[in-house]
């Protein structure tokens, strides 16, 4: 019974792939197919799919028109007696129109004239050249409603689809911030955890995904309305975009709810939650209303274990040690600085160095967040830092420190790699070179010395946490990863990654060894590797989470009505097509990297995924498509819709269709173009292009 079960499950997502993406094909085509008939066109062909080389499932005649589904399922056409989208018929297309046309009432015995041989200001090509149910026979508006007819459907099509998504309801992350990267546009603005947008530019957030839309402009300025535990505050920020981004970001992640997703190793949690959904209420005794709060909770006990209740059920969370290597990397300079922070008001700038704190000189850079939070949690008021400023000179400096327990140096793939980490509490984020400033340990095949560069690092026996991109790929040994940029993420790789992998099995069932395989560099240029094994837990750095994962929160909208559906329907296809008209303009100008796009394959494996979830979202992203489809079918590229209503327009202005062999070139770059895009996304689907 579980083997059918599954094979139904996937029989209905294949399905719902195969219905979703033939009906954005069908509505398309139908409306070029119903104002062609309406305005007396001939319609030879009607295909779903392509058939190319007369290659086809079936075909079958019904009046004049030939319907029938190709081989290739690359979309659709609609073939019309006059109009030719493939530039080598062209030629031949109008010529074939014309061979078609009747004879004039004065049987005139002259032949007909070629388009281009009209002389200036004669006036539009008379319909007795062509045929009369002929595209080319047709006035200029008729012709122009009939090439927009498709892009129309599909706004109708999408308009319907998130009219019906709201009828159901649908879900959307809330517009609040969770997870915020070190020394981001966010981070230095001051946003915390917990933060709810209320307002993006004086316009209302609904949800997450508003604040997503305004990343795709960069270098733009969004001013942000903020709810802070009741009070109100807007605060500026800019998205930007690093080196290796796709897009621009500000550096935060969606607000976790306190509903309980994945209960990891925790069995006792494991079997509860089995039973229902389970919601975390207090932690050692004390209530906690939101994620915030219970971030405030766990971090105030770092290193040690603390008592949760889910939903009645006390469940005793053990700290976690973070695994490490006994190698200290270099402290980098700093990165950011919070604004408004103590750290900023006594001249602390991006660039200078933290050389102590509190007297203790060459502190392990990746060790120094929990090592502030230790001190902030045992209330101490003030911190004493050494500040090497960028001329070499040094400055000691008596820093307040803030009770905010949440540090920002937590990290996912989502929200990219970092270089840097962070202490709110202290207002600043600093980076971490790859430079080998001391071993703990000489347990290695060849020791790490003083000065050594981390060009690569090999997390040895594990399972793969990332696909192939351009900083990591797979091996027999395991995960290797390498420079992004100028240098090795060490944050990520030894905060994250090495916290995260989980350990191969032999073939008994058996965990292999972990191991961490550093690839050096000598300052004499010369390669060296050091091996780590096993891999030792620290006994005073402690993971940040404890070991389960919760829900992102979620909120649902839902039409109170048919009328309210259209409403919101229309709203949404209208805000998804400017989206892609900005996404497109942020393409052009390099804001958004090339990298960033998805092609065949990747859209039928979201639309199979989340086929699977609800009705609600599977509709939502029929709009998304469909909206996507009409504005890239306006580009001014032949031969897509917009290359012929350049064509047309051009026709309306001077009286005279464009030269014949002009429409042919430009038919064969825009075809060109077109393939070469589907070249580039279809390589990012397959992983030829990695997009991180």
């Amino acid at each position: 019974m579980d083997i059918l079960a599954a094979i139904g499950t996937v029989a209905y997502g294949v399905l719902l792939v195969i219905l979703g993406l033939n009906a954005i094909i069908i509505v398309h085509e139908f409306g070029h197919f119903a104002l062609a008939r309406l305005c007396g066109v001939r319609c030879e062909k009607f295909y779903i799919w392509f058939d190319f080389w007369g290659l086809r499932f079936f075909r079958f005649k019904w009046g004049d028109t030939e319907y029938g589904l190709g081989l290739f399922p690359l979309g659709g056409y609609l073939k019309m007696l006059g109009q030719e989208d493939n530039p080598g018929a062209i030629q031949a297309e109008i010529e074939k129109a014309k061979l078609q046309a009747e004879p004039s009432e004065s049987n005139s015995p002259h032949p007909t004239p070629c388009l281009t041989d009209l002389p200036e200001g004669e006036g539009i090509v008379p319909p007795s050249i062509f045929a009369p149910d002929s595209y080319l026979s047709k006035s200029v508006p008729q012709r122009l409603a009939i090439i927009v007819a498709g892009v129309v459907m599909n706004v109708l099509f999408a308009m319907i689809c998130a009219a019906g998504a709201y009828m159901i309801g649908v879900q959307e992350l809330v517009p609040a911030i969770g997870d915020i990267m070190p020394g981001s546009p966010a981070w230095k603005a001051g946003l915390q955890t917990g933060d709810t947008i209320t307002a993006i530019d004086g316009k209302p957030a609904r949800a997450y995904s508003d604040v997503q839309s305004k990343m795709v402009v960069g270098g733009k300025t969004i001013t942000l309305s903020i709810d802070r535990q009741g009070a109100s505050i807007t605060i500026d920020v800019t998205a930007t975009k690093r080196p290796n981004d796709l897009y621009p970001r500000i550096g935060i992640m969606p607000l976790p709810s306190l509903e309980l997703f994945s209960a990891g190793k925790l069995e006792t949690l494991q079997q509860h939650l089995e039973a229902g959904p389970l919601f975390l209420e207090k932690v050692d005794g004390r209530t906690v209303n939101n994620f915030a709060e219970y971030q405030d909770a766990q971090l105030g006990k770092i290193g040690q274990p603390i008592k949760c209740t889910f939903s009645g059920v006390e469940v005793e969370i053990p700290a976690i040690p973070m695994r490490e290597i006994p190698v200290r990397f270099k402290m980098g300079p700093i990165a950011a600085v919070l604004t408004g922070s103590d750290a900023e008001k006594q001249g602390i700038v991006p660039g200078d160095t933290i050389v102590s704190v509190d007297d203790v000189a060459n502190i392990d850079p990746l060790k120094l967040p929990q090592i502030l939070l230790k001190k902030v949690n045992a209330e101490q008021k003030t911190v004493e830092l050494v500040i090497k400023k960028a001329d070499g000179a040094e400055q000691t400096l008596t820093l307040e420190l803030t009770p905010n327990r949440f540090l920002s140096d937590v990290s996912s793939p989502a929200l990219g790699m970092r270089e840097a980490l962070s202490s709110t509490a202290l207002g600043l984020a600093w980076n971490v070179e790859p430079i080998i400033a001391a071993v703990d340990e000489l347990q290695t095949q060849e020791a790490p010395e003083i000065g050594d560069k981390l060009v690569g690092v090999t997390l040895g026996n594990c399972e793969p946490l990332l696909g192939k991109n351009s900083f990591s790929e797979t091996s027999k040994e395991g995960l290797y990863l390498h420079s992004i940029g100028s240098k090795v993420d060490v944050p990520f790789i030894f905060t994250y990654l090495l916290q995260h992998v989980q350990p191969q099995k032999d073939k008994h069932g058996q965990e292999k060894v972990l191991f961490v395989q550093l690839h050096l560099e000598r300052p004499d240029g010369t390669a060296k590797k050091a091996v780590f094994s096993p891999i030792a837990k620290s006994t005073d750095w402690f993971q940040l989470d404890r070991g389960f994962d919760l829900k992102m929160e979620l909120t649902t909208f839902k039409a109170a009505g048919i009328g309210e559906a259209l409403y919101k329907g229309t709203e949404r296809t209208l805000d998804y097509s400017l989206l892609i008209y900005q996404s497109l303009n942020s393409l052009i100008n390099g804001t958004v990297s090339p990298r960033a796009l998805s092609g065949p394959v990747k859209i039928v494996m979201v639309i199979y995924d989340i086929s699977q979830s609800n009705l609600s979202r599977y509709l939502m992203l029929l709009c998304l498509i469909g909206a996507n489809l009409a504005v890239i079918n306006l580009l001014p590229i032949p031969p897509l819709d917009g290359g012929h209503v350049v064509f047309l327009i051009y026709e309306g202005i001077f009286r005279r269709p464009p030269n014949e062999l002009v429409q042919i070139i430009l038919s064969y770059l825009g075809l060109f173009l077109i393939i070469l895009l589907m070249v580039w996304t279809l390589a990012i689907d397959l992983s030829c292009i990695p997009q991180l």
